[in-house]
């Protein structure tokens, strides 16, 4: 079941924790000259941010579809 009370500030705090950590290791990557994997890290937060959501969603889903199942 979908429930609210899941959608609490750990969600936030770890898609805010992931973009930080994508954020720092790309800025340091750019300070070592080793730029050519700045794509990659971002790509890689990116989808690791998207994952995260995707479960909720489906969640969200899931709880929909219950409720209109006669």
């Amino acid at each position: 079941m979908f429930n609210m009370s899941g959608l609490d500030l750990m969600v936030i705090f770890k898609l805010a924790g992931i973009g930080l950590g994508t954020t720092l290791i790309n800025q340091l990557l750019k300070k070592t000259d080793a730029g050519e994997w700045v794509f990659y890290t971002t790509t890689m937060g990116i989808i690791f941010g998207l994952l995260i959501v995707l479960q909720y969603v489906l969640q969200f889903f899931e709880a929909v579809q219950t409720m209109f199942t006669f």
